[in-house]
């Protein structure tokens, strides 16, 4: 299964990775950067404290196949164009042979997987969420576009306290077929040479509702982060995770076995993205408005 492999790093103050880049708000040759994130498509910094800034790894802007991640990502949020639920970019519309990298706006509250971790989520809040989550599928989905990695991490907190879906690299839309798919715990099962679909990415919002719901994501308990921070014991879960668990937990999808969500605050909603009985996102949220 493709998916980004996060590595924090710390704080460095020199220029940023790409020299002169300019975003739309005139941002040039940021003051101080902070690498975040070293993943399989991109090295992710703040910019000033208020930047997200996207490179391709190595910042190899000559390599094409390093650049298509940055590609793809610019392409999506050119279609979706800006919206109170899809991540502020603040480098749309350049053609691409000026594109470089990707900046997005920096949000404070984190991703939603993190948020929750260190927040306690009132009732209230977790139910406009899990709608904004719901509203955020139906937008993509209607220009054409397919997450293909959906998760609760891939959500951003704004400072309204408001949902913004982001994370395009592996996204696919129409003649631009996806470069990636799910984590196991939020994978359907398929032919993986094919398109992703609304269905792949409906399976993969079942699994993003019920870490919102739960706290955690499905089958997780298989492999427990450790609670060292020891890079051995991280090495060794990433390993296991990969080598077993992920096999693991596609043969119990396969069945169609699934975690359970008896007693779950809309359980019932989460098993139907699993067991396919909705066509559509706008299907998944009117049997939540009507609950």
């Amino acid at each position: 299964m493709m998916n980004l492999t996060l590595l924090q790093m710390s704080e460095e103050n020199h220029p940023s990775p790409t020299d002169n880049a300019t975003s739309q708000q005139g941002t040039t040759e940021p003051q101080t950067k902070q690498r975040l994130i070293i993943g399989i498509f991109a090295d992710v910094w703040l910019l000033n404290g208020t930047i997200i800034r996207k490179t391709p790894r190595k910042n190899d802007v000559n390599n094409p196949e390093a650049m298509l991640p940055i590609y793809r990502e610019a392409l999506i949020y050119n279609i979706l164009g800006p919206h109170p639920r899809i991540a502020e970019c603040l480098t749309l519309n350049q053609h691409k042979d000026n594109i470089k990298h990707i900046d997005i706006k920096y949000y404070p509250h984190s991703d939603l997987t993190s948020y929750c971790k260190k927040h306690s989520i009132s009732p209230t809040l977790r139910s406009k969420w899990f709608r904004q989550i719901l509203e955020s599928i139906i937008l993509i989905h209607s220009f054409g576009v397919i997450h293909s990695d959906l998760a609760l991490r891939q959500f951003l907190v704004d400072n309204n306290f408001d949902l913004r879906l982001g994370d395009f690299n592996s996204s696919q839309c129409p003649d631009n077929p996806a470069l990636g798919y799910e984590k196991a715990s939020h994978c359907l099962p398929r032919d993986y040479e094919l398109p992703n679909t609304e269905a792949s990415d409906i399976f993969a919002l079942g699994s993003t509702l019920y870490e919102l719901v739960c706290g955690n994501a499905p089958y997780s308990e298989l492999n427990p982060v450790p609670e060292s921070n020891d890079p051995e014991a991280i090495r060794a879960h990433v390993r296991r995770q990969h080598a077993v668990i992920d096999y693991v937990i596609e043969e119990r999808y396969k069945a169609r076995e699934f975690a359970d969500v008896s007693g779950v605050w809309n359980g019932h909603i989460i098993l139907g993205c699993w067991k396919g009985e909705f066509a559509t996102a706008k299907e998944v949220l009117d049997t939540f408005l009507e609950s």
